[in-house]
C-alpha cells in the first residue's frame, strides 16, 4: 500500500484515488511551509487535481491548494504587493463569486474560511469578517467549526486600527471571547492549537492597553419610528460608518461618526479636507438612505431605477476618496482625474511602480484600501480578471451610456443578440446595489482609519 509520500512523488497520480492525491498534496504544502523550498511534485500535483476535478463540485477544493502554495510563495518574498499575492487573492474574489449555491455547504464554508483569512492578513478586517457571515451552518464541518474562533482573529486584526483605548479594549474582549468558544468547538488538534496561540495574542495586547472598564461604554439609541428602523437596519447590514458597528452592531450608538479633524500649521488646506471628507458622508448617507428606501418599496419600474442610482453613484465615491488621498498626501498627479484604479501608480499608470506613499508605507489601513481597490478595479498584474468584478463594471458602463433591462421572468431572457448584455435579474441588481454600498462604506472606513494611523 502507498503512503502519501509514495503518492506525492509519483510519476502517475492517475492511478490514485483523489482523496489520497488531495492529502498528498497537502502533505508537501506542509512540507513546503516548514523547510521554506517547494517541492518539485508540488506544481505537478495541483495541476493533475485541477485537471482532473474539473466541472465537478469538488474543483474549487484545487484552486485552494493553489492559492495555500502562492501564499507560502508570497512569504518568501520582500515586496508586501507581490504577484503571488495579488494572485492568490484573484483566485479566492474568482471561488467567491462563482461558486456560491453551487457547491457543497462544504467546500462552500472551505472556500469562505480561506478567503477571509486572506482578507485579514491583508488588512481588510471589515470584509473578511463579512465574508465568514456567509457561512452555511453545517454539522462536522471542519472548516464551519472555525468560524466564531475566525471571527474572532479578524476582531483581533480590526482592533489595531482602533486608537480610543476603550474601543480597542472592547473590540479585543470581543475577540477573546470568540476565540475561547471557537477553541472549544474545533475537533481537530492543529485547528485548537493554532487559535490557541492566537488567544494567548489577544490575552497579551489587552495586558499592554491596562484595565479599562468597558461595561461603562453605554450607548443609548433615541430614534423613533421609521428612523428607527432605518438605523436598526444599517447596523445590521453595517452600513454604519462607526468603529462599533462591527463590534457591537446591536448595541452600538447607531450614528456616523467618521470625520476628518485636521492637525497642523496649513490651516486653509486642512478646511479644505475636513470640507471634502464631511461631504462625502453626506453623500454616502444619502446613498444609503435611497437603498433603504428603494429596497422598502414593491417592486416597480421606479424601484428598479433608483437601485439603478444607488448603483451608479456609489462609483463615483470610489472616485472622490481616490481625490481625498491625492490631496491629503499631497501626490504629484500626471492625470488629476485619476480614480481609485490608477492613483496608487507612478504617472497614474498601472505598469508602472508604486508611488512611494503607498509602496514604503507601514499604514495598514492604507494598504487595505489598496487592495480594496483590486477588488473593485481589477488586478494590474493579472492578464485575466474576475468575472464580478468585469461585470461590475461592464454594467456601471452600460448604465451611465445606455441602458440596463431589469428582468423577471425566464421568458424575458434574450437568447441571443446585444440585447441580452444588457439585462440583468431583479435579484442582481438589488444584491448588487446592497454589496457596492457596502464595498463604500468599507473604502471610507479604511481611508479613516489610514489617516488615523497617519496622525499617530
Amino acid at each position: 500500500m502507498s503512503t502519501l509520500h509514495d503518492i506525492a512523488q509519483s510519476d502517475d497520480y492517475g492511478q490514485f484515488d483523489l482523496k489520497e492525491i488531495y492529502q498528498a498534496a497537502q502533505l508537501l504544502l506542509q512540507q513546503f511551509q516548514k523547510t521554506r523550498t517547494e517541492p518539485e511534485k508540488l506544481n505537478d500535483i495541483v495541476s493533475h487535481l485541477k485537471e482532473r476535478l474539473d466541472g465537478q463540485t469538488t474543483y474549487p477544493l484545487a484552486i485552494l491548494l493553489e492559492s495555500s502554495q502562492l501564499g507560502i510563495q508570497h512569504q518568501l518574498q520582500k515586496d508586501w504587493n507581490s504577484p503571488m499575492k495579488q494572485r492568490q487573492l484573484f483566485l479566492f474574489e474568482s471561488l467567491y463569486a462563482q461558486f456560491r449555491a453551487k457547491v457543497p455547504p462544504t467546500v462552500w464554508n472551505q472556500i469562505c474560511l480561506n478567503y477571509a483569512e486572506a482578507l485579514i492578513y491583508v488588512g481588510r478586517s471589515l470584509d473578511g469578517l463579512n465574508v465568514l457571515e456567509q457561512m452555511t451552518e453545517t454539522e462536522n464541518d471542519p472548516s464551519y467549526e472555525r468560524k466564531d474562533a475566525e471571527r474572532g482573529w479578524g476582531l483581533l486584526f480590526y482592533s489595531t486600527f482602533l486608537r480610543d483605548k476603550e474601543q480597542k479594549a472592547e473590540a479585543l474582549h470581543l475577540s477573546r471571547e470568540l476565540l475561547q468558544q471557537g477553541i472549544e468547538k474545533i475537533t481537530n488538534t492543529n485547528g485548537r492549537a493554532l487559535y490557541a496561540d492566537r488567544l494567548k495574542l489577544a490575552d497579551k495586547m489587552l495586558e499592554e492597553i491596562g484595565p479599562i472598564d468597558v461595561t461603562g461604554s453605554y450607548k443609548p439609541n433615541f430614534f423613533e419610528g421609521r428612523e428607527r428602523d432605518y438605523r436598526d437596519w444599517c447596523a445590521k447590514h453595517r452600513l454604519l460608518l462607526n468603529d462599533d458597528n462591527e463590534i457591537d452592531p446591536e448595541g452600538t450608538m447607531k450614528t456616523d461618526t467618521l470625520n476628518y479633524r485636521h492637525r497642523g500649521d496649513d490651516k486653509e488646506h486642512g478646511l479644505f479636507l475636513e470640507t471634502f471628507m464631511d461631504t462625502m458622508v453626506s453623500e454616502f448617507t444619502v446613498l444609503r438612505w435611497n437603498l433603504f428606501e428603494a429596497l422598502e418599496r414593491e417592486p416597480s419600474t421606479e424601484r428598479n431605477e433608483q437601485l439603478k442610482t444607488v448603483y451608479r453613484q456609489s462609483f463615483s465615491l470610489f472616485t472622490k476618496i481616490a481625490q481625498f488621498i491625492s490631496h491629503y498626501y499631497k501626490l504629484d498627479m500626471k492625470d488629476p482625474r485619476a480614480g481609485m484604479q490608477r492613483i496608487w501608480f507612478e504617472e497614474e499608470q498601472p505598469k508602472n511602480a508604486l508611488k512611494p506613499f503607498i509602496r514604503n508605507t507601514k499604514n495598514g489601513a492604507l494598504k487595505a484600501l489598496f487592495w480594496h481597490s483590486k477588488e473593485l478595479f481589477g488586478y494590474e498584474q493579472s492578464q485575466t480578471q474576475n468575472i464580478a468584478t468585469v461585470r461590475s463594471l461592464m454594467l456601471r458602463d452600460q448604465m451611465e451610456r445606455s441602458f440596463v433591462q431589469i428582468i423577471t421572468k425566464k421568458e424575458e431572457i434574450a437568447q441571443t443578440g446585444e440585447l441580452r448584455k444588457h439585462q440583468m435579474t431583479q435579484v442582481e441588481l438589488e444584491r448588487m446595489a446592497m454589496a457596492n454600498t457596502f464595498k463604500v462604506r468599507n473604502a471610507l472606513m479604511y481611508l479613516g482609519f489610514a489617516i488615523s494611523l497617519e496622525k499617530k
